[in-house]
């Protein structure tokens, strides 16, 4: 072993494997070579490994990265743009804001914002549903996250002003077009049931199938798409729908799941459907409180997602984390319904689970991709430390995120990005200045 040379060893920190067993080592090490983890075990036994760069930890936590399993990273050019009231005011807002401002252009630049506020907070993965899937896929890669992205649907033209059959014959030149391709796991997103019938949804579940992807769609999220998906699926409810369309036929991941009965959770474990639990937009849009725990009891896999920010304003998973099991506390009454170390697994290892990619990310292990981050413990509020796991969940903040490697390639060091986002930035405030003045005037 002393005779291989690494890319980077990252050694000396308490190292939180996050696999089922829930693996520490308290003083350990990592070694990555190109984009894979080639060795982990103890800092001791490291000694003796070299490294063209070595992280020293010491004092730090390592884990995983973050996953966000639910996100319209572009969407951060609408952020705090329509606070302050319910989903369906608050959509019929930004519905207007899409369609003077999406173009393939300013997508590419507010998603490569969302991109680097997401890889600053830990984020080395996250599943993006908006328009223009292309220009999100280039700015990930330009900030260097891993992503689940592919065409977006919805039952009218869009402000992609493309009809319906000419969504369905884009789809597979798109697939061909990016499959394969590193660091990309592509879905097709059909956005929800109110805004698709069940013959449209019918129509991506066959694509889906003919095309061997899975599925990404909105769910069951609040009070009045029951109602209306009900009035328009003879009371039908949104699983029922996505039953009836095949969409359980397909690896399916549902964002929310709120309005969930025992029903719909049977079908859902039958079915192996998974579901992204957003609890920062699901509170803030007062859309309810997913039924976690029941879910979880009946062996459904639930990971996290922040939603876009202009629902959730930021795209933080360690506010995800910590309100999803405070969340849980109130609606159950009982403290112990989510512990910590479950709620970072939510994030790590369940988003991984949740879109079937287990095998390549989520938990630290020689061979893995190497998506790693180092948390810095030095701060006052993280101190003392008796927990890792409750730390990380209750305490912890993206501000103490120090260090993140996806897949191999070092995105944010000391607390800085390393991509140069700036020209996205100034395009977004412009957007954000031009949508201002319109709102002022108005």
């Amino acid at each position: 072993m002393s005779a291989v040379h690494f890319d980077t060893l990252i050694t000396g920190g308490h190292v939180l494997t996050m696999d089922a067993g829930f693996g520490e080592i308290t003083n350990g090490a990592i070694a990555i070579t190109g984009e894979r983890i080639s060795w982990i075990g103890s800092a001791e036994d490291a000694r003796s490994l070299t490294a063209t760069s070595v992280l020293d930890a010491k004092g730090c936590l390592i884990l995983p990265g973050l996953i966000n399993t639910h996100c319209h990273a572009a969407m951060t050019m609408f952020r705090g743009l329509a606070d302050d009231r319910p989903l369906q005011g608050f959509l019929n807002t930004v519905w207007a804001a899409e369609a003077d401002q999406v173009t393939p252009a300013s997508v590419a630049a507010a998603a490569a914002l969302g991109a680097a506020e997401m890889a600053l907070g830990g984020v080395t993965h996250f599943v993006d549903m908006y328009w223009h899937p292309a220009a999100t896929i280039a700015a990930a890669r330009k900030v260097g996250l891993s992503l689940t992205a592919g065409p977006v649907f919805v039952g009218f033209d869009g402000v992609d002003k493309t009809a319906w059959e000419d969504r369905l014959a884009r789809v597979p030149g798109f697939i061909a077009q990016f499959q394969g391709q590193p660091g990309l796991d592509l879905r097709l997103m059909p956005h929800a049931a109110y805004t698709l019938d069940s013959d449209k949804l019918r129509a991506v579940a066959g694509l889906a199938e003919a095309l061997g992807l899975g599925i990404h769609i909105h769910g069951a999220e609040a009070p009045w798409e029951m109602q209306m998906v009900a009035a328009q699926n003879d009371q039908q409810r949104p699983i029922g729908v996505f039953q009836k369309a095949g969409l359980l036929d397909r690896p399916l991941l549902i964002a929310h799941g709120v309005h969930l009965d025992e029903g719909d959770i049977d079908l859902l474990a039958r079915t192996g459907a998974a579901i992204s639990h957003c609890p920062l937009s699901n509170a803030k849009l007062a859309s309810g409180t997913a039924p976690v725990a029941a879910l979880r009891a009946r062996g459904v896999t639930v990971a996290l997602g922040t939603d876009g920010a202009s629902s959730g304003n930021d795209l933080d998973m360690w506010k995800a984390m910590r309100h999803a099991g405070f969340m849980q506390i109130l609606a159950t009454g009982n403290p112990e319904t989510l512990p910590a170390r479950e709620l970072v697994a939510m994030a790590t290892r369940e988003g991984a689970a949740a879109l079937g990619i287990a095998a390549e990310t989520g938990t630290l292990m020689a061979g893995k991709r190497a998506d790693v981050i180092v948390i810095d413990l030095a701060a006052p509020h993280l101190t003392p430390s008796y927990d890792p796991y409750s730390t990380l969940v209750y305490a912890a903040g993206r501000d103490d995120v120090a260090h993140v490697f996806a897949a191999g390639r070092q995105i944010v060091r000391s607390k800085r990005l390393c991509a140069d986002i700036s020209d996205d930035i100034a395009r977004v405030q412009y957007i954000a200045n031009t949508l201002k003045t319109r709102k002022d005037t108005a």
